[in-house]
């Protein structure tokens, strides 16, 4: 399994893995730190974003100290406004999950997309696509607390952030912990 690592002419810079903690990823990584090649970056999507090494069969509590050096990135919102969270903590005394902030924009833009169409009284029959044609055209930008919204012609997000984690094995009271190493839009340019 480990073959093309041992090829020190064309050793690869990374190990990227598809699957999941548990297809293969626990053993490949700990195969890797236990043969020497540990340094090698490990990266994968969010199907190893599993939760911390106190979380019993999360890849980072399968691999242990062999999580070092793993990597994975994961669709997300833009960052959430902090007025956000903080209202979300009063009211709920927890904090929010990551899907908390984007359900909350989409009420913004929905409710500022009604009041802009309800100015034209449109009929019951006509109202729903009438509000969906505004919401999504590509001259309204909404300023919500996930940021400037606003859609292409398409109807797609112009935004398309992707976080980065690293495993950091201080975090999670020392049981290690995916922590943010990197957020990036990688939507059109403005």
């Amino acid at each position: 399994m480990l073959i093309p690592l041992a090829d020190k002419a064309n050793r690869p810079g990374v190990v990227f893995f598809g699957g999941f903690t548990d297809s293969g990823a626990v053993a490949l990584r700990r195969a890797m730190v236990a043969e020497g090649y540990g340094g090698i970056p490990f990266l994968s999507w969010d199907g190893l974003y599993d939760g911390t090494g106190a979380d019993k069969g999360s890849f980072i509590q399968g691999t242990a100290k062999a999580a070092v050096g793993s990597f994975l990135s994961h669709a997300t919102q833009p960052p959430t406004k902090n007025s956000f969270v903080e209202a979300y903590r009063q009211e709920y005394k927890s904090e929010p999950d990551e899907y908390a902030a984007a359900a909350y924009a989409c009420v913004e833009v929905i409710a500022d997309a009604l009041r802009a169409v309800a100015a034209q009284h449109p009929s019951a029959q006509t109202l729903r696509e009438a509000v969906r044609a505004y919401a999504v055209a590509p001259s309204h930008h909404y300023e919500t607390v996930v940021g400037d919204v606003a859609f292409d012609t398409n109807g797609d997000s112009i935004h398309q952030y992707v976080t980065f984690y690293r495993v950091d094995p201080s975090a999670a009271n020392g049981k290690g912990d995916w922590v943010i190493a990197k957020q990036q839009d990688y939507g059109p340019a403005p």
